[in-house]
């Protein structure tokens, strides 16, 4: 067994010691040192800047205030390092012992009940070297109090990890990492399930959990709010409830859960955060891994595939966060306004603990070798296959693809609308991926997209045909019509239309792929399989509201990127594009706004940002956009799609032209 360093918060005296436990019953403890606290309320306020607001805004005093902050976090691990081990020779020599060639690498342990002193960056501690102590030691936890733990009893599957997700009432600055998660899961060599819970209300925590107790590895609650009330959760009704620390434990524990991993949204406090870990500590679950703050770009990715590698490997939970935070700390380049920028998010993810937890590594099964002349099954599908989206996916999202789900619980039928190349069919795309994926549509997940003149029948026969097999088509056209919606009546499926300004004609006056009859009749059963209430159909136009469409429905209009996403979405154009971040200047975030984050109309400005300076193009668009009379063929396009456009258009060689 590894040593263990304790550093333990005299809170009452003002002071910490520091213990080295090498066995049981065996510590040395150094003399009680005077440690006040050394972050005030603005310094805080400046680390969570930091972390959440610069790298929005690179530019200017940011850069210079972002650089304080930085030089500042070293200079506290400094402070910390010196307030506890330069605090005496013999606090000193308990390091040195512990952290000897000799010795396995020790884990270190914080020791307190103030959500202030736990929330302190302990793994910032350093010598005033490039090294940081974390690079000894065997992993960083936190305690609330130094007696021995007591070991997990719980017994979990072995053949398979299984993880529970649950996602927060509105995903509005929730920094999720539920795609990262589910990736990183599909990405092991081993069996993997996630369950996404919906609604993720307290009440259906508790029902998931009693029906599956020792079933769950992970509960994972992803970009939740938390405050002094506590977590922030869906009530099941539309509304939000919050859930103290110690009822979600209660829940947690009787499921026998041994790990609980919580990444906070970016509104949440550090101190409440800290504080409700801890209560999760206090009342039984072994494990907490929080995140207090939003990790963002590829610190989402070997976040989640260095956690979900370390539990499905058997690795202990301090350990695979030391894994995660070395991760990033080698690989530091996140999304900012200027380009991919080093962060110091390496700090952020941290682990609670209770009990002892070690995991049981997951089990490979070995497939049967096939018998020579036996017939395999056939895997079974339930959906049709959804087409690749544009070159770069589904980029951020995560709040709108939240709300539209959820816009379903209101109306089993949602047009989603939107101009030309505001990435609409993406957001279908990726929603329709997201439940396939997630089990949240068991009954399959189907897709068609109105760009050539079929309608009704090709429908029926693309779903058909992936349910029932080629004999589907030996049906009569009735009868196939009556199979479909009878299944879609009773199975929970979803329906995407894409497409869809294409039946009527677009743009207006435009010859339209269906004749009247026809489009009534596509309306006629989309209005069949609502009444069944298990289906739910996603309808995706240009227009906010089609003539011919008269069954009811909920409507969802989509605009640009906003916030992070829009500053992901262009550091991978400008990347692409090769521009150099020193051209760019605060005008750069001008561009974005004048284009209002509409991505095909960033798609086609900022590769001009290789040869035009920020400061020149943000004012050439801006002067042609006020002078800018929109044409009769302009519907469904903003006026700015049309002269980034054009001005890209003026700024080519005649050949290129």
């Amino acid at each position: 067994m590894a040593d263990l360093l304790q550093i333990v918060d005299l809170a009452d005296a003002g002071q910490v010691q520091l213990s080295l436990h090498t066995g049981p019953g065996q510590a040395e403890t150094a003399p009680a040192a005077n440690f006040p606290l050394p972050l005030t309320g603005s310094e805080l306020a400046e680390i969570r800047w930091y972390f959440t607001e610069y790298p929005e805004n690179t530019f200017g005093e940011a850069k210079t205030r972002a650089e304080k902050v930085e030089a500042g976090l070293k200079d506290l691990g400094l402070l910390l390092f010196q307030g506890v081990f330069g605090s005496s020779d013999e606090a000193r020599s308990l390091l040195e012992r512990a952290t000897g060639p000799e010795n396995d690498q020790p884990q270190l342990t914080i020791i307190s009940n103030r959500p202030e002193f736990l929330g302190l960056p302990w793994e910032l501690l350093n010598n005033g070297g490039d090294a940081f102590l974390t690079s000894q030691l065997a992993g960083v936890s936190r305690r609330l109090s130094p007696g021995p733990l007591d070991d997990f009893s719980g017994r979990l599957p072995t053949d398979q990890l299984n993880i529970l997700l649950l996602l927060p009432p509105s995903g509005e600055g929730s920094g999720s990492i539920a795609t990262e998660a589910l990736t990183a899961l599909e990405s092991l060599p081993v069996d993997a399930e996630l369950d996404c819970l919906r609604p993720s209300s307290p009440a259906k925590l508790q029902e998931q959990l009693a029906g599956k107790p020792g079933h769950y590895h992970l509960v994972h609650f992803d970009g939740f709010t938390i405050d002094g009330q506590g977590m922030c959760m869906e009530d099941g009704s539309g509304g939000v409830t919050s859930l103290d620390a110690a009822a979600l434990a209660q829940t947690l524990t009787g499921a026998q859960t041994p790990v609980v991993l919580v990444n906070a949204s970016s509104s949440s406090a550090l101190n409440d955060v800290m504080s409700f870990a801890a209560g999760l500590a206090e009342n039984g679950v072994p494990q907490v891994v929080v995140a207090p703050l939003p990790i963002a770009g590829s610190g989402r990715v070997l976040f989640c595939e260095n956690l979900f590698k370390g539990l499905s490997g058997g690795t202990p939970v301090a350990q695979t966060v030391a894994t995660i935070r070395q991760a990033m700390k080698d690989h530091p380049q996140r999304p900012s306004a200027t380009g991919p920028l080093e962060s110091w998010d390496w700090t952020l993810p941290m682990v609670f603990e209770s009990q002892n937890y070690s995991p049981e590594a997951i089990v490979v099964e070995e497939a049967a070798a096939p018998v020579p002349g036996m017939p395999q099954p056939e895997q079974e599908t339930s959906a049709t296959d959804l087409p690749r989206g544009g070159p770069y996916g589904l980029i951020g999202r995560h709040a709108e693809m939240l709300d539209l789900e959820r816009r379903f619980r209101q109306a089993p039928v949602v047009l989603l609308s939107g101009d030309v190349g505001i990435g609409k069919s993406e957001l279908a795309l990726g929603l329709a991926s997201w439940l396939r994926k997630t089990g949240g549509r068991s009954g399959g997940v189907f897709y068609s997209a109105f760009e050539v003149g079929a309608g009704l029948e090709r429908v029926l026969h693309e779903i058909g045909t992936s349910l029932a097999g080629l004999d589907f088509a030996d049906l009569r056209n009735e009868d196939r019509r009556t199979w479909v919606v009878d299944y879609l009546k009773e199975n929970p499926a979803l329906l995407v239309f894409d497409s869809l300004q294409n039946l009527a004609g677009f743009p207006a006056g435009a010859p339209g792929l269906l004749d009247d009859s026809e489009m009534a009749d596509l309306d006629s059963f989309i209005k069949e399989v609502a009444e069944g209430g298990q289906t739910w159909t996603l309808l995706v136009s240009r227009r906010d509201k089609e003539p011919w469409l008269t069954v009811p429905h909920g409507s969802y209009r989509l605009g640009g990127l906003a916030g992070f996403d829009r500053i992901v979405f262009g550091t991978r154009l400008l990347e692409e594009a090769g521009a150099d971040p020193m051209r760019l200047g605060p005008e750069y975030l001008e561009i974005l706004e004048l284009v209002d984050g509409h991505p095909l109309a960033m798609e086609i400005a900022l590769p001009l940002l290789k040869d035009v300076p920020a400061s020149v193009l943000v004012g050439e668009l801006r002067s042609e956009l006020e002078h800018h009379q929109p044409g009769a063929d302009e519907e469904g396009r903003p006026p700015c799609l049309t002269v980034v456009m054009e001005h890209a258009f003026s700024r080519m060689s005649h050949r290129s032209r």
